[in-house]
């Protein structure tokens, strides 16, 4: 459990992005909440700012993973992701994001291995084998309320 900031991403095709854009995930008992960007961006702010053009927005769109939901662990290395609120709709209300991860200390290391729609379509990403790996460090830790 806690909150945690993503410091490096190794994409599908082995490249690795040491300085990934501000990220955030929080993972409490039996919630979760992931955001981050995804390929590195380079719209920092919009040409004019408040006021984003059609084209930035659809370049923000692919850019961001934005999901929220709860979670299940299985054995010591699978986290099952289930959102409730996500960018990609087919993800809500019954969607799996598999993922196998490994905790040393204060770091935690994701990888992708499958993700499914809430109607058991499998990612075209996920079904060609392409996996991410995020390694996120912790900056919070949260404790179970009493």
């Amino acid at each position: 459990m806690g909150v945690w900031v993503i410091h490096q991403i190794e994409y599908a095709d082995g490249t690795i992005n040491p300085n990934p854009e501000p990220s955030q995930a929080i993972f409490t008992a039996e919630n979760y909440s992931l955001l981050w960007i995804y390929p590195p961006s380079s719209l920092r702010s919009f040409e004019e700012r408040w006021a984003p053009t059609d084209a930035e927005k659809i370049q923000r769109y692919g850019e961001i993973v934005v999901n929220s939901g709860t979670y299940e662990l299985a054995g010591d290395s699978l986290i099952t992701l289930h959102p409730v609120v996500s960018r990609v709709p087919g993800f809500m209300g019954g969607g799996t994001l598999l993922y196998e991860y490994i905790v040393v200390g204060d770091t935690l290391n994701l990888t992708s291995l499958d993700e499914y729609s809430y109607d058991g379509i499998q990612a075209p990403w996920a079904a060609s084998g392409s996996r991410v790996k995020l390694s996120l460090t912790r900056v919070e830790e949260l404790r179970p309320s009493r």
